[in-house]
């Protein structure tokens, strides 16, 4: 049994009153403290606790991703990336504190896919220039009969999957290169497909992260 059971607060709170938000803090407090020693019970009940807030965000960006699930799977990765990050010997109020995280990777993502997909269309080769660059990048092509021309970027694309872990460098592959599902690939690995989708979300976020960087940094003066 979770040290935590019994400090549940009711499901689907979220509060605006100064109060209630402190209430609320201290009886995450448990729960936030055994998923930063990484209990999934404690991650999957904090997300529980703030899925209208998650849904409230993923409505409002919908327009920059590809489905409403892939919106929604950034809204998680913002809440688990904020339970980590949170100090729980602070005042911090953890409701304000997630709806922040939340806000900011959304933003972030929004100036990176402005970025990634400005390179993108820059950088469309017809068919015939095509080129053998990993399957993740053709993936995230927009149009899959033409491929990106990363000239001079090669090296470094090779060097940001190489920092990858492990992990996320076989999902990338298991789901790009050997296009298998997110089900099978769970179940390959006796996980959800909701956990897989993390990962392998995160790992693009990591590669586009890292491919804006190098962005900016071959254009600096």
């Amino acid at each position: 049994m979770s040290r935590a059971q019994g400090l549940r607060p009711p499901a689907g709170a979220y509060y605006v009153n100064r109060l209630e938000e402190f209430e609320m803090t201290e009886a995450l407090r448990p729960w936030i403290r055994e998923a930063q020693n990484g209990s999934t019970e404690a991650v999957e009940f904090i997300l529980e606790q703030f899925h209208p807030l998650i849904c409230k965000h993923s409505r409002k960006n919908r327009h920059h991703y590809d489905s409403m699930d892939e919106a929604r799977s950034t809204a998680h990765l913002a809440i688990i990336d904020c339970i980590h990050a949170f100090d729980l010997n602070s005042d911090e109020d953890a409701s304000r504190a997630f709806n922040r995280t939340i806000q900011s990777w959304f933003r972030r993502e929004s100036r990176q896919n402005q970025v990634y997909w400005a390179r993108v269309e820059k950088n469309i080769a017809g068919e015939d220039e095509a080129t053998d660059l990993p399957p993740i990048i053709d993936e995230l092509a927009p149009d899959p009969h033409h491929y990106m021309d990363f000239v001079g970027l090669r090296d470094a694309l090779e060097l940001h999957l190489s920092r990858l872990s492990e992990r996320e460098r076989r999902f990338l592959h298991l789901r790009y290169a050997a296009d298998m599902t997110l089900a099978a690939i769970a179940a390959l690995h006796g996980l959800s497909a909701s956990q897989v989708c993390k990962v392998i979300k995160g790992a693009e976020h990591k590669l586009k992260s890292a491919m804006t960087a190098q962005e900016y940094k071959d254009i600096s003066p």
